[in-house]
């Protein structure tokens, strides 16, 4: 509503209404995407610079998979990690 073109995939959605969006998502189309641990494993997307995440895991081997979306191939990004 704000002028940010982002899209989003969930547990919720069909695999072929992920796979839109991963592919909108990859072709910079929608250059946002907000996701759950849906996301987390099994993605590859290049160019990915930024991982914000807004709640922590509740598991440290969860939280690697986040933020690994950062460090693949031997590319680097940030991560940001949101918690109280």
């Amino acid at each position: 509503m704000d002028g940010w073109p982002a899209m989003s995939i969930h547990g919720d959605e069909s695999q072929t209404e992920r796979d839109w969006v991963l592919s909108q998502f990859k072709s910079a189309k929608s250059p946002i995407m907000k996701a759950t641990d849906v996301a987390a494993r099994g993605l590859d997307v290049k160019g990915v610079k930024y991982v914000v995440n807004y709640n922590f895991p509740g598991f440290l081997e969860d939280y690697v998979l986040r933020i690994g979306r950062t460090g693949r191939a031997g590319a680097t990004g940030t991560a940001y990690t949101l918690f109280t």
